[in-house]
């Protein structure tokens, strides 16, 4: 018996084409979502023109709940609730929602706050542990503490939307900081479209020192050069991504540092999933799934303005924990609700924001890293000619490059984001580092550890 002819270099051919084709698609993609998003944009540079003109829908904003989940791990959380009472809205309540905390970061809220027991009976609409006790402060009216039994981070949120009064939830994370504008610049849509049923933004880098007193004034873009890195690859998934999947009525990812659901949708929905990597996400990525099974329109709208800042991740380990948590929460958002692909009537979400975010966002660092790692063995095993790497370096760091590019630009241009020549100066150099070696070591992290994921329950489930 005699085995076929295997025929190595056309193997090396076919795969050479499959790589390039690939970065090809992924960065002709970003390129076209930049584009889709330019009527967006013309409008919001319209929208703030007309901020010169006296506001004519004050006092008549639809109110918020805004949900805080904390646990032992959260860090100035005191500041960031202090900085929401400064938010520039006319009504609107904070739920500070603790997951099991130790009697010292229970405690040390009470003393801040001024906090006392309150005995609060509130309906149990969507699943959550035990709630331990309820606390008001007399001196902030708008602020309510719950302390809960450890569940995770969904519990927590399930937790403080049962506590919520307003139509409008916002869950806020508290490692962040916002805009004095920012829930005005997230309302807007719900007041416009009654089909909204959510809608989000994503984080901006900032240095630590400069998000200490709770809001940005002149954000600056200084540090090391990892911070410059993911600063410019948020960018390039800002302006070259979600933007332009909100422009087609297809935004899927989100950021979970701040986002805003109509609470009855949310209720509906089963409440967040418990035991996930991202549960903000993937409760956006169900109620869209459900509306399309029902036959009923939906909009996820986003905003690319600034809004939330974060201080970058510095040390190795807590780089791996960031990485992995977008990565790992998009890629189960999307198993959990992979039936948007096979429905009917979901338009560009089915048929294109999906199977993009599944090859770019999910599959693409390991296909990158991969596709290097060939190039080079092969190159060393005189398989493939110089012109060859070159060739896939220029489709690869290179194309990825002038997409950053274009999104830093984009940036400059529209919204002025950093203040200072200097800080768009190392965003386009942290770009070529995001290109040429940190997507592709992105493929190494490792998914962090999280209990066992429950399904939520329907309402008519928890009403049973």
């Amino acid at each position: 018996m005699t085995l076929p002819n295997f025929d190595l270099h056309f193997a090396v051919l076919a795969l050479e084409w499959i790589f390039v084709a690939y970065f090809l698609v992924a960065h002709g993609g970003h390129i076209l979502l930049a584009v889709a998003s330019i009527g967006s944009l013309r409008r919001l540079i319209r929208s703030e023109n007309a901020k010169m003109l006296p506001p004519l829908s004050t006092g008549y904003e639809t109110p918020f709940s805004i949900v805080v989940p904390v646990n032992d791990a959260s860090e100035d959380v005191a500041q960031f609730v202090h900085s929401l009472f400064n938010l520039d809205y006319p009504e609107f309540e904070v739920i500070v929602a603790v997951d099991g905390a130790s009697d010292e970061t229970l405690s040390e809220l009470r003393q801040l706050f001024e906090m006392e027991s309150f005995p609060e009976a509130f309906w149990r609409q969507v699943r959550s542990k035990p709630v331990r006790g309820v606390y008001r402060s007399a001196r902030y009216p708008k602020l309510r503490v719950i302390d809960k039994a450890k569940g995770g981070t969904g519990d927590t949120i399930n937790a403080g939307v049962n506590a919520a009064r307003f139509p409008l939830v916002c869950i806020a994370y508290p490692d962040c900081a916002l805009q004095r504008t920012s829930l005005r610049r997230l309302v807007q849509d719900f007041i416009e479209d009654p089909n909204t049923v959510a809608s989000g933004t994503a984080p901006r880098i900032a240095g630590r020192d400069l998000i200490s007193s709770g809001f940005i004034e002149q954000p600056r873009l200084e540090g090391q050069l990892s911070s410059q890195v993911q600063a410019a690859e948020n960018l390039r998934k800002e302006h070259c991504g979600r933007h332009g999947w909100a422009a087609l009525n297809a935004c899927l990812d989100v950021s979970d540092r701040l986002c805003v659901f109509r609470r009855t949708v949310l209720i509906e929905a089963g409440g967040c999933n418990r035991g996930i990597v991202n549960p903000v996400l993937e409760l956006l990525q169900r109620i869209v799934r459900q509306h399309a099974e029902s036959g009923k329109p939906c909009k996820v709208a986003y905003s690319a303005a600034p809004l939330v800042w974060q201080s970058a991740p510095t040390t190795s380990a807590a780089i791996n924990q960031s990485i992995a948590h977008q990565r790992i929460g998009l890629s189960d958002a999307l198993k959990l609700n992979g039936k948007l692909l096979r429905l009917k009537w979901t338009g560009a979400i089915g048929r294109l924001a999906i199977p993009f975010l599944a090859l770019t966002e999910v599959a693409g660092p390991s296909i990158e890293l991969f596709s290097l790692l060939f190039f080079l063995s092969a190159f060393a095993l005189d398989l493939i000619p110089a012109q060859h790497l070159i060739a896939f370096a220029v489709c690869s760091a290179g194309l990825g490059i002038l997409v950053s590019w274009l999104a830093i630009t984009l940036d400059a241009i529209v919204f002025r984001t950093y203040a200072g020549a200097g800080s768009y100066i190392r965003l386009f150099i942290g770009a070529i580092f995001e290109n040429a070696g940190f997507r592709q070591l992105k493929a190494l992290c490792s998914a962090p550890k999280m209990p066992q994921d429950k399904s939520p329950q329907t309402t008519a489930e928890q009403q049973a």
